[in-house]
Formats: C-alpha cells, sequence, structure tokens
C-alpha cells in the first residue's frame, strides 16, 4: 500500500508541475474549489495576496455550501436547490453571488484547476464518498469550459486535540487518527479516481504547523481554522500546490503575525507539499519548540477593545483567538502565545481612569476590559459561567509573578471577580471589581506545565451581588524570574 501510494504521489507531483507550467504561460491562473467553511478558510483570504507578491495573476472562486459534503453537494445538484454561495477573488476584490447553481459556477470561468473535498467529519470515512464523488467529478467534466482543465482532492485537517466537534467521535476525538484517516481516505481517492492530478495537502501543512513553537493553536473553535496563522498555512499549501513557487521567505503575511511565524506557517505548507501524507516535525522552525528566552522586562498585557497608546502593552483583543508577538516592556521578543480558548460576552471602556496601583497603566489601559456575566440575561450574548485565557509557549524553567486588574466604575452593587491560574499547579485569588481603582490581584511563584503552558479562568466571585454576576479582566503583567 505503501509503495502504490508513493509511485501514485510521483505520478501526480509530475502531471501537476506539467500542468502548472502551463498554466503560468496564460495571463491568469483560475481555480475552484467546491467545498465548503473548510475551503473558505483555505482559500478566500491570503491566496490571492500570495499570488499578487509572486506577480501571478489569480483568480479564485469558492462553490461554498457550509458544513455539505459530497452526497449533500450532489443531491443540490439532482434536486436543483441552487444553495450554492458562490464566492469569488477578482483583483483582491471579493464578490458573492448566493443561491448559485453549481452548474452555473463551473461554466463562470475556464476554470484550470476545479478541486474537491468532503465535509471534514467525514473526511476521513471512504463509506461516505461514493457515488457521489464521482458523480460530481463526471458532472464538472461534463460542463467544463477549458478542455486542459486539472481535476485536484483538497485533504481537510484534523481538528484541535480538545475540539467538541461531534463529528470529532468518529475518529475517537483523538486527532492523530483523524490525521491518519484524512491521509489515508485522500490516497484511495486519487487510487480510485485518475481524473484527480493533484492534491492540496492542507491537512498535512496544518499537522506540521502544529509541531512548531505555535502549538495545536491553529484553530479558531476546535475545527476552522485561526484566522490568521491557520488560514495563512493552508493559503501557502493552496500556492505551492498551484503555482510550483515555495512560500518561504514572501514578505506578505497578515496583520497580526510576525515574520517568525510566517516563516513557521510557510516551512510548514511547503514540507507538506513535498511529503503530502507524511507529518514533519519542524521544532526549529521559528521560535525552538521549548521556549528558552528569559524576558528583558515584564510582559505587560492589554485585554479589551481599545488599542494602548502604550507599545510597551500588547492589546489582547477578541477578534483575534491567538495572539503573537508578545513583547516585553524593553520590546524584545518573548515567543509566548496568548489565546482566548474561552469567550468572553464583549469589551467596554468602563474601567477606571485613574489608578494607583503598581502596574502603572495608561488610562486606556485601566479603562479597556473584557466581560462576561453568569446569569440572567443581558444584551445579545448568551450567559457564560466564566472565560479562559491559555498562555503557551513560556519557558518552563521559570517561574511567573502574575499582577492581576479588574475595574468597572458606576457600580452599586458588589462585582468581585476571581481569578484561577492552572499551571504545575493551581492558584486562586479574587478581587473586587466594583468602582475599583487601586487593588490588583498577585499570584508569586507560578509555574506552567512542562510543555509551558498556563490556564487563567476569570469568574464571579463568591461575594458577588450583582443580578447578572458580571466579570471583568483589564489589564495583566506577567514577571518571570529564575
Amino acid at each position: 500500500m505503501r509503495k502504490l501510494g508513493f509511485v501514485i504521489l510521483l505520478c501526480l507531483c509530475l502531471g501537476v508541475r506539467a500542468q502548472v507550467e502551463t498554466s503560468l504561460q496564460d495571463s491568469i491562473v483560475r481555480v475552484l474549489a467546491i467545498g465548503n467553511s473548510f475551503s473558505q478558510d483555505a482559500v478566500e483570504q491570503y491566496l490571492w495576496e500570495l499570488a499578487n507578491e509572486a506577480g501571478v495573476k489569480m483568480i479564485i472562486g469558492n462553490a461554498y455550501r457550509g458544513g455539505q459534503g459530497f452526497q449533500s453537494h450532489w443531491i443540490d445538484v439532482t434536486e436543483a436547490n441552487n444553495t450554492f454561495e458562490y464566492r469569488k477573488i477578482v483583483n483582491g476584490r471579493r464578490y458573492n453571488r448566493p443561491r448559485t447553481a453549481l452548474a452555473d459556477i463551473i461554466t463562470d470561468e475556464p476554470w484550470q484547476f476545479i478541486t474537491f473535498q468532503q465535509v471534514s467529519q467525514e473526511s476521513g470515512l471512504t463509506t461516505t464518498f461514493e457515488p457521489y464523488l464521482t458523480n460530481l467529478i463526471q458532472y464538472a467534466q461534463g460542463l467544463q469550459t477549458n478542455p486542459n482543465a486539472t481535476y485536484g482532492y483538497h485533504q481537510t485537517w484534523a481538528y484541535s486535540h480538545d475540539s467538541t466537534h461531534s463529528g470529532f467521535a468518529n475518529y475517537g476525538n483523538r486527532q492523530d487518527v483523524m490525521y491518519d484517516s484524512i491521509c489515508a481516505a485522500v490516497q484511495y481517492a486519487l487510487q480510485t479516481h485518475p481524473e484527480f492530478s493533484f492534491v492540496v495537502p492542507s491537512g498535512t501543512a496544518i499537522q506540521n504547523a502544529r509541531t512548531t513553537y505555535l502549538g495545536d493553536n491553529m484553530n479558531r473553535d476546535g475545527y476552522h481554522l485561526d484566522l490568521k496563522m491557520g488560514r495563512y498555512t493552508a493559503a501557502c499549501a493552496w500556492f505551492e500546490t498551484l503555482t510550483g513557487i515555495s512560500p518561504v521567505g514572501f514578505s506578505y503575511h497578515p496583520d497580526g503575525m510576525d515574520y517568525l511565524s510566517a516563516h513557521a506557517c510557510q516551512v510548514s505548507a511547503h514540507d507538506a507539499v513535498a511529503k503530502p501524507f507524511e507529518r514533519t516535525v519542524l521544532d526549529r522552525e521559528g521560535f525552538p519548540a521549548v521556549n528558552d528566552i528569559v524576558p528583558t522586562g515584564i510582559v505587560k498585557l492589554n485585554f479589551g477593545g481599545e488599542h494602548s497608546s502604550d507599545p510597551t502593552w500588547n492589546d489582547i483583543m477578541p477578534g483575534l483567538r491567538t495572539h503573537l508577538s508578545i513583547l516585553d516592556s524593553n520590546m524584545n521578543p518573548t515567543g509566548i502565545l496568548v489565546t482566548l480558548t474561552s469567550d468572553f460576552g464583549g469589551t467596554n471602556k468602563n474601567g477606571a481612569t485613574y489608578t494607583t496601583t503598581k502596574m502603572l497603566m495608561p488610562s486606556d489601559v485601566s479603562q479597556s476590559a473584557l466581560w462576561g456575566y453568569a446569569a440572567g440575561k443581558f444584551g445579545s450574548s448568551g450567559p457564560r459561567s466564566s472565560a479562559a485565557i491559555r498562555f503557551s509557549h513560556l519557558n518552563p524553567e521559570l517561574e511567573y509573578e502574575l499582577t492581576i486588574f479588574s475595574s468597572r466604575i458606576g457600580c452599586q452593587d458588589f462585582r468581585q471577580t476571581s481569578f484561577i491560574v492552572q499551571g504545575a499547579d493551581t492558584w486562586a485569588d479574587a478581587l473586587q471589581s466594583a468602582n475599583n481603582s487601586q487593588e490588583t490581584v498577585v499570584m508569586k511563584h507560578i509555574r506552567p506545565t512542562s510543555d509551558g503552558q498556563l490556564t487563567l479562568t476569570v469568574m464571579p466571585g463568591s461575594y458577588n451581588n450583582s443580578p447578572n454576576l458580571f466579570y471583568y479582566l483589564n489589564a495583566m503583567t506577567i514577571k518571570a524570574k529564575h
């Protein structure tokens, strides 16, 4: 089986290389993904920008039906329900056309590359493929307007190890089992469908990236990709597969990523294209997988929806799940990642304007907050008993002192907020957030887990008597000690 897979892969690589060389002779490379939210994650954000840096003109189409796969797509075709959303990128501009027939999408452009993918929870289950995959391929072949069109398979990714997606049970809730199953299923599709000339190894690219210092932070909800590094990694895999050009060393990367994290993503994708069905350990890309940095200053974190006017404060905003490029107060990189693993309810600017703590916060930091509530109904968000933040890629040889500030002015009740830190041990303390301008929680001698992680849980304290049990997190400093 392994020898057969290698021979097929070699033939596919040679075939797609010839097709790529032919396509790059044309003025525009046209690629259509027939998929769902996983193709949205992979091609709609950064693929065009990578091609643009390389001087490759590209038109990108995504025949999108969220949460749908081979069988559902074929039902839509045969029943003429026309529930595809046609998403198209031309000259960097994005266009959406709802309720579109797949036939109209396929015939809209003389596509050079057309890809197929299964819905994520069934991506490693070959029993779900037929006859629907065969039908879809033949349908596309009968409609395409480019006689030289090339067909490929998009290998999707395994879920994060802590995913709560119900479909994760298909793989025993194990990431390694899901990844191996996807690889086997894609090889099955390639062996049974000679129409496929290439595979886009997004799944292996993501698995490779998980071996870097970025860790298992490539998803934003346990299955969809992180909006920055996850999507960028997949786009790099698509770009190199379609063009034959390595993205390693490209200057383009999304805002919120630094050069080191972008490089780790680029190499992860490049190695996946070289070995689509084999994970590569890349624990020396970017930062070492085990952080050996001793911060030269205090690490200062500003939570909420407002940017700090002081650049030494790292802005941690809910629009991005994992925050990279965390600097110390001397503006040196720390290698630390901050991930919002459990949502707060929202942000506000209702903290104290003037404070007398030792944290020396500017007013835009002390005012800005993440907040949540645990009871009743407030606004558009539902109650959450707690919220959580994971600090990963900490230096496991150091101990840390955490100082936390929590504030909400204008209160007539008690809004005590509790903070629980879990690492090598568990630490807990609480703070009266209501009208607070001078008190902080200080936790000393904190040691992370052996793999460099701490989890901070924020929740209402036992003396919180606000009707909705509000809780807050405004700011935090991390001081490293030998």
